[in-house]
């Protein structure tokens, strides 16, 4: 597929499809990756297609090229005076493939068995939902979602309702209910494309990110209120200055009295991240043995593998600013950016060349909009393509 010809187009349309083979894809790939002006035309086409609803079944393909040319048609009309007379040449040639073209694909392989169309993921992912899943002690588990308003025995006289940990009682009885020694622990995590929020028993309110947990117990016993964390966690800490409130993130440890803090402690990633808002904590990490009096508008960034902390004076606001439904990106590299996008909309991103990884973007995205227009911003304001391959997008440097 050296040249742009019908022939690609019609395994473009294949692609949709879902008709080629892994041989006809790697082939196509290849083709893509060779040129912008090529990923500009593999991407009008598969939206295309994608608008109309294309099916293996459902339609005839006369039916399809109707649809098809009115469409074009109408696309051309408007595009008269900026089109080159190439894009009207490759348009037309669009409308012959999906009469003739895909009809030879449908009569040709007629003997296969019938694949539902591919999902193509930068034009159909959606945004993640407000969803967690609750891990008793006991190992059963009960999904919590938006509108519900059960409520879930956790021992020590409390209960787990509408996002809270509550007494049994809300009186007050189930507070003078004596809680035993060894107070059960469990869990809230958020899977892939999710987030969060609850109230701890006491008071403390905490926002989980997507693929983020906390483990915490019925209630509070002693003198301190211990919790921890994977993944990235914001907390509002009720203030208890009899009880300190210690968040255990990996190798580091973060108490507080009463504060607003942002912590980021993902398995996979190489550093640990305090961020603090408001208040003050105190920041210790087990490897080195360090401790840091943070102050609000420090950033706290640890290597796991040795210890080594750096501390920055930072806008943390736009650090926390995901669970106010924003991504804000501050000079970061590709490869970093790339892996938030993963967790919120559950795409997987591949990269076309190592330099790509290393390029920085700095702006704002907004969580809730759907992947498309997210990868839209990030390409008008970088040398950037991303080109979907029906799962996997392929970053690319134009």
């Amino acid at each position: 597929m050296s040249e742009f010809t019908d022939y690609v187009i019609d395994q473009i349309i294949a692609f949709y499809l879902g008709l080629l083979t892994e041989e006809e894809k790697a082939e196509l790939e290849a083709w893509v990756g060779a040129s912008d002006e090529r990923r500009r035309i593999f991407r009008r086409i598969v939206g295309l297609c994608h608008r109309l609803r294309l099916t293996v079944g459902d339609e005839t393909a006369e039916r399809m090229r109707e649809r098809v040319r009115w469409k074009l048609y109408g696309r051309m009309a408007s595009d008269r005076r900026r089109r080159t007379v190439r894009m009207v040449s490759w348009a037309a040639a669009l409308v012959v493939v999906l009469g003739a073209g895909l009809g030879y694909y449908l009569s040709s392989r007629e003997t296969e068995k019938p694949r539902p169309p591919r999902r193509i993921s930068a034009l159909e992912s959606k945004p993640g939902e407000r969803v967690a899943v609750l891990r008793l002690a006991s190992g059963s588990e009960i999904t919590l979602r938006k509108a519900d308003t059960g409520r879930v025995d956790i021992g020590g006289g409390m209960v787990f309702r509408q996002d809270s940990v509550r007494p049994e009682q809300e009186n007050g009885a189930g507070e003078e209910r004596p809680a035993p020694a060894d107070t059960v622990v469990h869990t809230v995590w958020v899977p892939r494309g999710g987030e969060y929020n609850l109230t701890l028993a006491d008071g403390t309110a905490v926002w989980l990110n997507s693929e983020s947990s906390i483990r915490f117990p019925a209630r509070f016993t002693g003198d301190m209120r211990e919790v921890s964390v994977e993944g990235e966690v914001f907390f509002e800490v009720r203030a208890d200055r009899e009880r300190p409130f210690v968040v255990h993130a990996g190798e580091a440890e973060v108490r507080v009295l009463g504060t607003a803090f942002n912590v980021v402690n993902y398995p996979e990633d190489p550093r640990l991240e305090v961020a603090l808002l408001d208040g003050k904590v105190r920041f210790t990490d087990s490897i080195a043995s360090g401790t840091i009096e943070m102050a609000p508008g420090d950033v706290v960034r640890m290597d796991k593998a040795d210890g080594q902390t750096t501390v920055s004076r930072e806008d943390v606001s736009l650090i926390a600013a995901w669970r106010e439904g924003y991504f804000y990106f501050e000079d970061m590299p590709m490869e970093e950016l790339v892996v938030k996008l993963r967790r919120w909309y559950q795409v997987d991103f591949v990269f076309a060349t190592e330099d790509v990884k290393r390029m920085r973007f700095t702006g704002a995205v907004k969580r809730h909009e759907p992947l498309k227009d997210a990868l839209e911003v990030i390409e008008r304001t970088r040398d950037i393509n991303f080109v979907d391959f029906g799962g996997t997008i392929k970053v690319y440097k134009r």
